[in-house]
Formats: structure tokens, sequence, C-alpha cells
């Protein structure tokens, strides 16, 4: 007999949605979409039709439907609110990352998921893309010991003020919003747990100016083993139309050797036709569309007890504590001690 397929809803059908989960969900033979929510009826309608599912503006209704697996694709103030009702409602988790807005958040629905027995999943998907995948294992291959690595996250945020990303108190700013992809990246390259963190956050754009947030932020965290990461997150790099949004600079200074990536230091295809443009070949250049679906793959394996999962809710949690502490550290001007708060 064929193995029962975990049925599973989707709340928010939004950038993400379209652009990474939707065709990565269409993807896995384990799973079946059966129902979609989101606030606005019309998105909401548009993803159902994408798996033949049922739809929903309303989360009570929509969690009162028989579904093993809820994932959540909403803006990063909502999360704990979505999850915690889902975890109650004793359905798996999937949260995409930050994993809450604050850290308080994230520690009640990783103690409601403990309580209800259920799994809390956080997307985290640089520890599923194959470049950086491939590069920790050479560093293990290689010996390299790394005590140093830079890492660079860059864009220009194409969203008016109004959007949610631009508000503290719903996405955190960059710091929260990109920084949390870098913190834990760190962590998970290292090996090792941080210990003091100095932030410095400049506000570059109108956008940020008026929301009184950072869209460029820099941290220096110090590692144990005398380890350093530093940082860099900006929603303020300005580009050529046309060009593809999103950079990524990755320099690791090791013991035994020295490994450094970045796609700008390649030639560029340039097509010129009216104008001149540089083709974006992935609709995500942050993270490439298949490690979205390796990482609701695994996931969904965890979920089925067929795999020990990758990354936690408690690594998520960290990643987010460091991130917060950095914007702490770049009110106050001096760095903090991380000692103690990681629970």
């Amino acid at each position: 007999m064929p193995e029962r397929k975990l049925r599973v809803g989707v709340v928010g059908c939004g950038n993400i949605f379209n652009l990474a989960h939707k065709n990565a969900l269409k993807n896995i033979e384990t799973i079946k979409v059966v129902s979609v929510m989101d606030i606005k009826g019309k998105k909401a309608k548009e993803a159902a039709k994408e798996f033949n599912a049922k739809y929903f503006t309303n989360l009570d209704e929509f969690l009162d439907l028989d579904l093993d697996v809820v994932e959540i694709l909403t803006p990063t103030y909502t999360h704990a609110e979505i999850a915690i009702k889902a975890l109650k409602a004793g359905k798996h988790v999937i949260v995409e990352k930050p994993i809450a807005l604050r850290s308080e958040e994230a520690e009640k629905m990783i103690k409601v998921a403990e309580k209800e027995g259920l799994w809390l999943l956080v997307g985290h998907t640089r520890r599923f893309d194959k470049r950086w995948m491939q590069i920790k294992e050479i560093i293990k291959k290689r010996n390299i010991l790394p005590m140093q690595i830079r890492k660079a996250e860059v864009q220009r945020l194409p969203f008016p003020e109004t959007a949610w990303y631009w508000k503290p108190h719903k996405g955190g700013g960059v710091a929260i919003d990109l920084g949390v992809h870098v913190t834990d990246f760190l962590r998970w390259f290292f090996e090792s747990e941080p210990i003091r963190v100095l932030g410095i956050g400049k506000a570059i754009r109108k956008e940020a100016r008026v929301n009184n947030t950072y869209d460029h932020f820099v941290m220096m965290i110090q590692f144990e083993g005398g380890k350093t990461g530093i940082a860099e997150v900006s929603w303020a790099y300005s580009y050529p139309a046309r060009y593809g949004v999103f950079y990524h600079h990755l320099d690791i200074l090791g013991k035994n050797g020295r490994i450094r990536y970045t796609p700008m230091d390649t030639p560029v295809v340039g097509v010129v036709k009216s104008h001149f443009e540089m083709p974006r070949f992935s609709p995500m250049l942050s993270t490439f569309p298949d490690a979205f679906e390796r990482e609701l793959r695994h996931f969904f394996n965890v979920i089925l007890g067929k795999e020990e999962p990758v990354i936690t809710a408690r690594d998520a949690l960290i990643a987010l504590q460091i991130a917060e502490k950095a914007i702490e550290s770049a009110h106050k001007g001096e760095p903090i001690d991380l000692k103690g708060v990681i629970a």
C-alpha cells in the first residue's frame, strides 16, 4: 500500500510563496497541499488554483481542517501568533525565517511545540544551498580550520517605504531580516558559539530614515576559540536597472588556507538590445530555487520520521538572539556580551 501523503496547508500567498515555495511544493511527492490561506482573498484564490486546493481568508477556519503540516510564509511579525495557534491545533509547523520578530516570541513557540510533541522547523535556506554546503565540505576535507569569516549579503530592497519590511516593529529592519541568515551561517561554519557582538547600523536610504530603521548593518561577532565573524547586510546597495538585485561575498581565512567566493568576481553576461541588461538566471539570487525544494523535502522527511533535522528551532532562536544583541550594541555604541543569552 502506498504511504499516505502529508496533508499540507500554506498560510501566506505573497512574494516568497510565488518566487520559491510554490514550485518546490509541487515537486515533492510525499505531500499534498490541500488548503491555502491569505487575508487577501484574490491571492488565496490564485494560490489554491495551483494545487486544486481549498482557500481561506480566516485562519481559524483554515486550522479547523484535517492538516498534518502548516507552512507559514507571512510577514515576520505574524509568525509567532500563527505558529502557536497551528501547534495548539495539533499541526506540525514549518515557518520562514526569521523564526519570529523577537526572541521571547520564539522561545514561546519552541515551548509550545515541545509541549504538544510537534515539529517546529525554520526555513534557513542557506543551509540547503549547494554552494555553501560544498564550501563547508571543502573546509572539512582540506582541514582549513577557519579563524575569520566575512559574509556579505547585500541588495537594494525594491519595496516602497510603506511596506512592512521597512517597519522595525513588523520586520525588524535589515539586521533581523537578512541578518539572521548570516548569523546562522557563521555559527554553522564555525561550529562554535558566539560570545560577544559589536553592531554598527546606518540609515542610508530615505525609506530607512522615514521608518527610523537601519538599511545597512555590520556585525563583528566573537566566537569561542578566538574566531571572528564579520557580517554585512544591506538593503541600500545601488544597482543598474534590470540587474540581479542580490549579491553575496564570502571570505574565509583559516589556519591552513583561505577560501573566497564572490559571484561578482566572475565575468558577467551582458545582453545589448535597446538597452544593456544583465539577466537574472534565478528569481531568487540570494538562494537558488532548488535549495527551497531541498529544504522542504528534508523538513517533510523529518516530520515523517525519516531524517533528523539539520537545523533546529533552537538554532533559529540563536541566530535571532545574535541579531537582536547586535542592534542593542549599535544603539549603545559598545560591544555586548552574549554569555547567558542563549536559552
